[in-house]
């Protein structure tokens, strides 16, 4: 009885003790603008998710930063992080919440409307009450509604710029930041105008100053990410919102503040920092045309990587078809998409660097392989080569495309690769063969890409990183395929920065 006794007592002072002296947790949900990274740009990006630590009383607080990239206050609650946040959220904890970036995106999948109240269906105010304030609240965790910051601007501010959008076909337009202020005005919820504060601090800088406060690409000032900050801006944004929990004299959060942090703006000096392990490389972007394959009305053709050897048209083929349309083939087990290199035929039409474009086409299947390397469809990429076999990595790119056609039940319907690796952006669903005629679209903002393969799930997440590394002056799109492939392409259409372009027959 005593050893019982004895037990109870353990027992008991063991689930006092969790309960007294647990520490709560700051969670940060959001989009790219917040999250981690893991770059080998010149300047790196940085979330300003990842510095809040930096501010926090860490005796008091643990900060948890699991915003995730290319995500909206909608697409979110898909990710484990969301059940996981669920899950574990718990009373005395805080919520900083806040998207805009990818809320305002014109695609299903992400969209939320920036107009209507907190119990209008569809609206960025729903999405973030019922997805996640009214679950905050069940658990007695208080939230913290921020603005989204702003993208760079370079002369004059654009509405784009400071999160206003317009009416775009079945896509209601409005203001962003608004939204997020009624909706904690409406509800009670402290709101940080994170906005408002970048604005200012950009305005009073400069904008030869306010590209320090974002990644770069490359060495080369023009490669800036004039969406996505590095170590120096996301620690402004950090400062920014300590500085107005300390001034709002809220209960508990505003005491967890270090002081001595808030007393005075961040400095570039002490801060900003290029990456130590970055490497140059060199690029010419004047390209040649191709001595082997002629053009398709404004697509120019090449082959190049590490495609098995001398380029020849034994083994590959771009051009017409007898019906006119666009056919790109290999075969001979020639070209890859590999771990760590790539060799492809491709078809494609170089854009400025920053440009908004939208890729549409039919892919027909005309024959594939069943094969790890082989892969068929839309293609963003960093730079271009005409008909060189190159056996070294080389640059990033985005592809709506599958991947990994002999793993059943995991095959990816696009991917990309960033920093010379390979990552998934979705499993298909579907099953293809010989003879399907499949709808492909690959879409670019200022932010990053998106795209949908035939009915699978759209793609974004993941993939809103900048594509100039290497050549920080185009970006260059179009169609492509790998390996043993033979894919027809019609009913292309290209628009760039809200133009159609115009496809000579």
């Amino acid at each position: 009885m005593k050893f019982l006794s004895y037990l109870t007592f353990i027992c008991i002072f063991s689930f006092l003790s969790f309960n007294i002296f647990s520490q709560n947790t700051i969670w940060i949900i959001g989009d790219s603008t917040v999250s981690s990274f893991n770059d080998d740009y010149y300047y790196p990006r940085y979330g300003w998710g990842t510095q809040m630590q930096n501010f926090i009383d860490v005796n008091k607080y643990e900060v948890k930063n699991i915003a995730l990239s290319g995500r909206s206050s909608k697409s979110y609650v898909l990710e484990k992080e969301y059940e996981y946040f669920i899950k574990n959220m718990k009373k005395g904890d805080y919520l900083f919440l806040g998207f805009g970036h990818n809320d305002e995106k014109y695609e299903k999948e992400r969209y939320t409307n920036p107009n209507g109240d907190y119990k209008t269906p569809g609206s960025l105010a729903n999405s973030l009450y019922e997805n996640y304030i009214s679950k905050a609240n069940l658990k007695e965790v208080k939230t913290i509604l921020y603005t989204p910051i702003v993208r760079r601007t370079l002369d004059n501010w654009t509405d784009e710029e400071l999160h206003i959008t317009k009416n775009s076909g079945e896509f209601e337009g409005g203001d962003y930041r608004k939204s997020i202020l009624d909706l904690g005005k409406t509800l009670n919820i402290p709101v940080i105008d994170l906005t408002s504060l970048t604005k200012n601090l950009y305005d009073n800088l400069g904008v030869n100053e306010t590209k320090y406060l974002h990644a770069w690409t490359s060495s080369n000032p023009s490669s800036i990410d004039n969406t996505h900050t590095n170590i120096w801006g996301a620690n402004y944004n950090a400062y920014f919102m300590a500085k107005e929990l300390y001034n709002m004299n809220l209960e508990n959060i505003s005491k967890a503040i270090l002081l001595n942090k808030i007393d005075k703006s961040p400095s570039k000096n002490e801060i900003l920092i290029t990456n130590p392990n970055y490497v140059e490389k060199t690029y010419n972007n004047i390209q040649k045309n191709s001595e082997y394959w002629e053009d398709f009305s404004i697509f120019k053709g090449t082959i190049f990587g590490d495609t098995g050897g001398t380029i020849d048209k034994n083994n590959f083929y771009i051009g017409k078809n007898s019906e006119g349309n666009m056919n790109i083939k290999i075969i001979g087990n020639k070209g890859k998409i590999a771990n760590s290199v790539d060799g492809i035929a491709m078809y494609y039409y170089k854009i400025p660097a920053g440009s908004t474009f939208t890729l549409k086409a039919l892919m027909t299947i005309n024959d594939f392989a069943v094969n790890n390397q082989v892969s068929f469809g839309l293609m963003a990429r960093d730079e271009i080569y005409i008909d060189e076999y190159i056996t070294s990595p080389i640059g990033d790119y985005v592809a709506i495309a599958p991947l990994k056609l002999t793993q059943v039940g995991n095959i990816w319907n696009s991917f990309a690769r960033k920093n010379g690796t390979l990552s998934e952006g979705g499993i298909m669903k579907n099953s293809y063969s010989k003879g399907d005629i499949i709808p492909l679209t690959l879409s670019g903002t200022s932010d990053g890409y998106s795209g949908k393969f035939g009915d699978e799930e759209p793609i974004s997440g993941g993939f809103d990183f900048p594509l100039t590394k290497i050549d920080s002056k185009y970006i260059y799109i179009g169609m492509f395929a790998s390996r043993n492939a033979d894919v027809t392409f019609s009913n292309i259409t290209l628009i760039v920065n809200g133009k159609e372009v115009v496809l000579n027959k």
